[in-house]
């Protein structure tokens, strides 16, 4: 079609290729979130320590839960960095989709100047526009270009 622009390839699947990579980096941000921080820790995402609550209940100046919540905090910075990032990628992804969106139904919606000479070569036939007027915004047309 004439007049209107077409997205290039990697415009059109870039934006899923950034929603998957989004996907794909949170759902790891999860996963490393999940991991035990320890034998008797909890994790990022979990950060209960009830075993190591009762280890230093048992054994008296053991220092379990509190070396695990500081493992536990130390772990949830990448588990958050990744989730995140995740989520940036995504809204990225979604962005730049709709915006490629909006261009071309901008682009489609506005008549190409070969269509536009076109009516105007019409409207001069039916005695609509003189001549004069016909070169004179076929030029200003064609100075668009």
């Amino acid at each position: 079609m004439e007049g209107t622009v077409q997205p290039d390839p990697m415009t059109r699947r870039g934006w899923v290729w950034l929603i998957a990579a989004g996907f794909s980096v949170s759902i790891t941000g999860i996963i490393v979130g999940l991991q035990k921080a320890g034998p008797l820790c909890g994790s990022a995402l979990m950060p209960q320590s009830r075993a190591a609550e009762i280890f230093d209940a048992l054994r008296s100046r053991s220092r379990a839960a509190a070396e695990c919540y500081r493992s536990v905090d130390s772990s949830a910075v990448p588990t958050w960095i990744l989730i995140v990032l995740g989520i940036a990628l995504v809204l990225a992804g979604v962005i730049i989709r709709v915006l490629s969106i909006n261009r071309y139904a901008a682009s489609a919606a506005s008549p190409s100047v070969a269509s536009q000479i076109q009516e105007l070569v019409r409207l001069q036939r039916q005695g609509l526009i003189s001549d004069e007027e016909l070169n004179t915004r076929r030029a200003e047309l064609l100075n668009r270009l």
